[in-house]
């Protein structure tokens, strides 16, 4: 063989492969060109309403900005803070995606989880978030509603949105367990029995359940109101069936989540007949 094919054909092996040449590959990054411009454009934004944020603290002082407000904005600015860090951690996850399936690095499954588990706790801090928001949201409706000020449908409309922020966070935070059992165990930090794995993987379809409750009940709200508007002639009964649909969609989607649980504890529940069979 010539020399001057050897050496290119040496040169060639040095040279790192390019994620691009790989479908999938090409994919992840055009996704993480898509997250480069949103993660710009979030960050914009957030210096935007910290901008904002400022002049109304100092026209909360003087009183020209109401209480609510200012509570409104700085969850607004606390929103789009961390939104832009749920991104740049999505970017970490799925760049390390690209390289694995675009074959430059090796996979590695502790790099994966830290990543996913940086990824979900980011999730859950927005979540949290709109949870205290609406919460506070709620707080404040129940007491206009004390005073007759607010109508009974804003007081479920409020109770409703803090609820179902509630059970968003408790979602994410089940999810983030199941990530940190798996890291634990695979660095050797402990060692987890079925029970444990199966624990965990209830309290996440428990959570699941918890979630489509709150959606279905929503639902169902939203119905009966429409219901009585159409009764009243105030919008078209055909209408209603738009809202119908969708209640009875939410009902079959909590039915599936109840099932996915029902077959999870039967599985679990077989080992234990054979043992003490």
């Amino acid at each position: 063989m010539p020399l001057i094919l050897i050496a290119a054909l040496g040169l060639l092996g040095q040279t790192k492969a390019d994620p691009d040449h790989f479908p999938l590959a090409l994919q992840k990054s055009m996704e993480l060109d898509d997250l480069d411009r949103e993660i710009q454009r979030v960050h914009d934004a957030a210096v935007l309403k910290r901008a904002q944020l400022a002049a109304s603290e100092r026209l909360a002082k003087r009183g020209l900005v109401s209480k609510s407000d200012l509570e409104r904005e700085t969850a607004d600015v606390r929103y789009q803070e961390a939104r832009e860090a749920e991104l740049r951690s999505s970017k970490a996850f799925k760049a390390y995606e690209r390289d694995v399936k675009g074959r430059t690095i090796p996979p590695d499954e502790r790099t994966a989880y830290a990543l996913l588990l940086d990824w979900v706790r980011k999730q859950v801090a927005i979540a949290q978030i709109d949870a205290d928001y609406q919460a506070a949201q709620a707080k404040r409706t129940r007491a206009l509603f004390q005073r007759t000020a607010v109508s009974r449908q804003e007081l479920e409309d409020a109770e409703l949105a803090a609820n179902t922020a509630q059970a968003t966070v408790d979602l994410g935070k089940s999810r983030a367990a199941q990530i940190m059992m798996e890291i634990a165990s695979r660095n050797g930090e402990r060692r987890f029995e079925p029970r444990d794995v199966h624990r965990l993987k209830s309290d996440y379809l428990k959570a699941r359940i918890r979630y489509f409750e709150i959606t279905a009940d929503g639902a169902r709200r939203r119905l009966e109101l429409v219901r009585d508007r159409s009764r009243l002639g105030l919008i078209p009964s055909n209408d209603v069936a738009t809202f119908e649909r969708a209640a009875a969609d939410a009902v079959e989607s909590l039915a599936t989540e109840r099932k996915v649980l029902e077959r999870h504890e039967i599985e679990q529940s077989a080992p234990l007949r054979k043992r003490s069979a």
